[in-house]
């Protein structure tokens, strides 16, 4: 029986199973002032007890009528029974906005234990079964994730991906979600890490049921493959790892990667078997894989002899000594070339553009920083290669240039500091320096070697 009347306020007391439980104070303000303005033009819904009313939907309504001042409203009067009521409470405030995931999940969850199934739930309020299920999941959140989440520090797809963990490794799964930016306890702060962290973490850590609850309301993809190829073939199908060691003890442990290849497409072999990707990169993917590592050549290759093995061994390394062999050829053939023509050329460049050379403070810092100028300036006029100079800064910038010539980079750097760069580009169209007849009486002779003394 339905009745409209208007109840005193005071005999109208709240509903314990009303699921919101926190409410904005600015909303509240803004129906408060409505509500002296106009009244509360909707009535509430209430059921008789006793000698007052319970609330069955209204209650910022009625708060805000008695904020205004309000010592009546208007209310639909419901004769219902304490099941009905409570079902009726939640589903009107459900129907409701800004309901917070967590109250949501709390009152699914009355509804279930009152007897309503997830289908009847999610058809009565216009949610798919796996919203319906997603939400009853964060009520079995430890207390300090759902106080996290109550309070919006841990965002909804955080608290989610949290859910699907077991009890004992919620709080590690938190501790993968945040990051400390202040070691004093006092003054911490914490900064969120990208949901991918935890999203790993999760699979090298979390262990996927295909056969759970979860599983088949979260994947029901996944589980109907899993139901189809247990009954097509007769046997359970294989728990897989995309990891190459176990990360827990729990038995039995899925098959790692080193001893399974995939058998899909082209690929697939007469002992391709279902499995189900538990455990690393993949968690979820159903495939057909091969783990028959004596039987099948087609993934695992034919067994090589001890014989085989070793022959293949020494093919390997004398490939590899000849490769070295011949980087070590052209390094030296690279490094005579620099130094029977290249270094040469490189040489008679820097004479040339330093013809007009003057001292001056950088030749000066230059010259300090070699060792006894003099006797290189000697060793200049003493080679087979010398070069005609006219003056002394030419001579001795030509003699630190043969000091540092010996590599070409060395040389290179050293032009560049004199003030006349030389670069490779440079050495192609230099001309080579001449040879001396060795029968000319003007061509200089190599000094005598002295002979060690013998102790």
């Amino acid at each position: 029986m339905r009745e409209f009347r208007q109840l005193e306020t005071n005999v109208i007391h709240e509903s314990p199973t009303n699921p919101r439980r926190s409410f904005s104070e600015t909303s509240l303000d803004e129906l408060t002032a409505s509500v002296r303005r106009h009244g509360v033009l909707q009535p509430i819904l209430v059921r008789p007890n006793g000698d007052g009313f319970v609330l069955i939907a209204g209650a910022r309504r009625l708060r805000a009528a008695k904020l205004a001042g309000c010592t009546t409203v208007p209310a639909r009067v419901l004769e219902l029974d304490d099941a009905a009521a409570d079902e009726a409470t939640i589903i009107e405030n459900l129907h409701r906005e800004n309901i917070h995931p967590l109250d949501e999940g709390v009152s699914y969850q009355r509804l279930v234990s009152a007897g309503r199934t997830i289908e009847d739930i999610a058809a009565a309020l216009g949610k798919s079964r796996g919203y319906v299920y997603q939400r009853i999941s964060l009520t079995r959140l430890v207390p300090k994730v759902q106080d996290l989440l109550a309070r919006d520090v841990l965002p909804l797809i955080y608290a989610l991906k949290i859910a699907v963990v077991p009890a004992e490794q919620q709080e590690e799964a938190l501790a993968q979600c945040f990051r400390p930016l202040f070691r004093d306890e006092e003054a911490r702060r914490d900064q969120l890490e990208p949901l991918a962290q935890l999203t790993t973490w999760i699979e090298k850590t979390v262990r996927l049921n295909p056969r759970s609850e979860d599983t088949q309301v979260l994947l029901p993809a996944l589980a109907e493959q899993v139901v189809s190829a247990e009954q097509e073939r007769h046997a359970s199908v294989l728990a897989l790892s995309t990891l190459h060691f176990h990360t827990d003890k729990a038995d039995p442990k899925p098959i790692l990667a080193k001893s399974w290849k995939p058998a899909e497409g082209k690929q697939r072999c007469a002992h391709a078997r279902p499995g189900v990707i538990v455990l690393g990169d993949g968690q979820g993917t159903f495939l057909q894989v091969c783990i028959a590592k004596k039987q099948c050549d087609k993934h695992w290759g034919r067994p090589k002899d001890v014989a085989e093995r070793r022959t293949e061994g020494e093919a390997e390394q004398a490939e590899a000594r000849r490769q070295q062999e011949e980087a070590w050829a052209k390094q030296r053939a690279e490094q005579e070339r620099w130094r029977n023509e290249l270094r040469p050329r490189a040489v008679r460049l820097i004479a040339e553009r330093t013809s007009k050379l003057t001292w001056s403070p950088m030749l000066l810092r230059l010259l300090l920083e070699e060792i006894r100028p003099d006797e290189l300036f000697l060793e200049v006029l003493g080679k087979p290669d010398r070069i005609a100079v006219k003056h002394y800064p030419q001579a001795l910038a030509i003699a630190l240039a043969l000091r540092h010539g010996w590599q070409r980079d060395d040389l290179f750097v050293f032009s560049k500091r004199l003030g006349v760069k030389v670069a490779s580009k440079d050495l192609a169209h230099a001309p080579a320096p001449p040879t001396p007849d060795p029968e000319s009486p003007s061509a200089p002779t190599e000094r005598p070697r002295k002979t060690p003394k013998r102790p």
